[in-house]
């Protein structure tokens, strides 16, 4: 008998060093922690195919919906076809590094732009692309703290800590599980929020790979502003380089 009570207390220190020893890894984790491994949740992404639906609301109705389809490449791939409405079918745009063509269709014309010379938070299109490796961060321009956590998330807080910080602040959440984000909120130099977007309908679409599917971006005032949904994902698949070949006649 003296022997189980042993051997049972045993096992209840062994469990009660491994709780501690979890919470203890949990608490250490520092703000620049937390975003490298935000970083690394999506290093066993190679590629990424899908449909996007974008709804913008106005007054609490739909008044604008885009359909387009989206390829990416590592390590800093993108390309945009426009599918509706009818009146941007076509277009298209195309981002290889730091260089950006736009198609517009109605006028079969190419544009191009240098990305280098503009802020990462300026850039088009970079909620979709920063799961690019070659892609800078907008994070790169804030020194990150991390506050108590909030309910089942990680709660970090950046401040600018370059000149070519746009925002006054971000605050992040990630989920302690599978380090994406939950919630982003951006704020203005006087403190005024400027945008507050929700991380939906988190998927594991590859093994190591969790992706958020659903995006809503709110205002100031609460109010719905826009909805981002991924439809017909595929991962890691072969894709064609001739997708991000430049326009003819680009000289890149």
């Amino acid at each position: 008998m003296k022997n189980k009570m042993i051997t049972a207390a045993a096992i209840l220190v062994f469990i009660l060093m491994t709780v501690a020893s979890a919470c203890l890894a949990t608490e250490s984790l520092t703000a620049a922690d937390i975003i490298d491994h935000m970083d690394k949740a999506v290093e066993g992404l190679n590629n990424l195919t899908a449909t996007l639906t974008i709804r913008t609301y106005k007054d609490g109705t739909i008044s604008l919906t885009q359909e387009m389809h989206i390829t990416l490449q590592q390590p800093d791939k993108m390309r945009l076809e426009y599918l509706a409405p009818s009146y941007l079918a076509g277009n298209v745009t195309l981002i290889v590094g730091n260089k950006m063509w736009m198609y517009i269709a109605a006028m079969e014309k190419w544009f191009k732009k240098d990305l280098s010379k503009i802020s990462p938070a300026e850039q088009p299109w970079l909620m979709f692309r920063n799961v690019l490796r070659g892609v800078r961060s907008e994070l790169d321009d804030y020194a990150f703290t991390r506050l108590e956590d909030e309910g089942d998330a990680y709660y970090i807080r950046g401040l600018p800590a370059s000149d070519a910080a746009v925002y006054g602040r971000i605050d992040l959440w990630v989920d302690p599980k599978t380090f994406v984000p939950m919630r982003r909120t951006l704020y203005d130099r006087d403190g005024n929020l400027l945008v507050d977007a929700r991380f939906l309908n988190t998927t594991k679409v590859a093994d190591g790979v969790t992706l958020q599917l659903r995006i809503e971006t709110y205002n100031s005032d609460g109010k719905l502003v826009n909805v981002i949904v991924y439809h017909k994902v595929t991962v890691n698949a072969e894709i064609s380089a001739a997708l991000f070949t430049p326009p003819e006649g680009s000289n890149d």
